[in-house]
């Protein structure tokens, strides 16, 4: 568990930074000219938002998600999708996507106006509706999108539906909470995907990437590894603000700009 953490009835988690683990997450804005039911309005700085609160969640289980890429696309196949109506719509889900975006060893979150539940994991890829509505529940997330997320997410590492409303995985309610058990199960199903990585790794690759003349890979990697430091533990400071991949290559420790 995590710091900043906290699960129902225990206490503060505690771990170290270096046993989150990081999983790449892409997001797909799907558009359809004529056709309404398809075409999102969300935005990058909607994504923004919403990454930020799923990764609030996710805290709890120690796993942070970063965003590899953010696609704004055409999708392919609509008629194929509107001609599907109610429970059936999810068998022409996966026909919207475009071929080039697709990708493999990341998680795929596409995002559309309307479909008929607010969101479903179909094993290649989450879906999530742009208009989707929560019974809200206490304690439970402020908006809809970023729990929608984090409960189809759930469904990709291995979790069921429960009846509890307060946990992440009741259906349609804006709860967030995980148990211990589905804490364990998630840590254990994120190490089976080759793109999950513990920072504690992260960190070791971005310091070879450096020490090897690498500098442009080694700064994302740090990048990436500072997100996830400011999630944990707020902004930094401003004397801690250039990246441990500038002072490798410099070979140098300057203490601000």
């Amino acid at each position: 568990m995590l710091a900043g953490a906290q699960l129902p009835g225990g206490p503060p988690v505690a771990t170290d930074i270096n046993d989150y683990l990081l999983a790449p997450l892409r997001v797909h804005l799907l558009s359809a000219k004529e056709s309404p039911d398809i075409s999102t309005t969300l935005t990058g700085k909607d994504i923004a938002r919403i990454l930020g609160k799923v990764n609030r969640v996710w805290a709890q289980a120690g796993l942070h998600f970063y965003l590899e890429s953010l696609a704004q696309e055409e999708a392919v196949n609509p008629e194929l999708f509107l001609a599907h109506k109610g429970p059936a719509e999810r068998f022409a889900l996966l026909s919207l996507r475009p071929e080039e975006t697709k990708g493999s060893n990341l998680f795929h979150v596409y995002c559309l106006k309307h479909m008929t539940v607010n969101g479903i994991y179909l094993n290649e890829a989450i879906f999530v509706k742009d208009t989707a509505s929560l019974r809200e529940v206490e304690g439970g997330m402020d908006e809809p999108l970023p729990r929608v997320t984090s409960h189809e997410l759930g469904h990709a590492f291995g979790l069921a539906h429960r009846q509890d409303e307060t946990n992440l995985m009741a259906s349609g309610t804006t709860g967030i909470w995980l148990n211990e058990g589905e804490v364990r199960q998630v840590r254990e199903q994120a190490k089976q995907f080759p793109w999950v990585e513990p920072a504690s790794a992260v960190r070791q690759k971005a310091d070879e990437w450096a020490r090897t003349g690498n500098p442009r890979e080694a700064e994302a990697l740090y990048q990436r590894l500072a997100a996830l430091a400011t999630a944990v533990n707020g902004p930094p400071t401003e004397s801690k603000r250039e990246s441990p991949a500038t002072k490798a290559a410099s070979g140098t420790q300057r203490t601000g700009r």
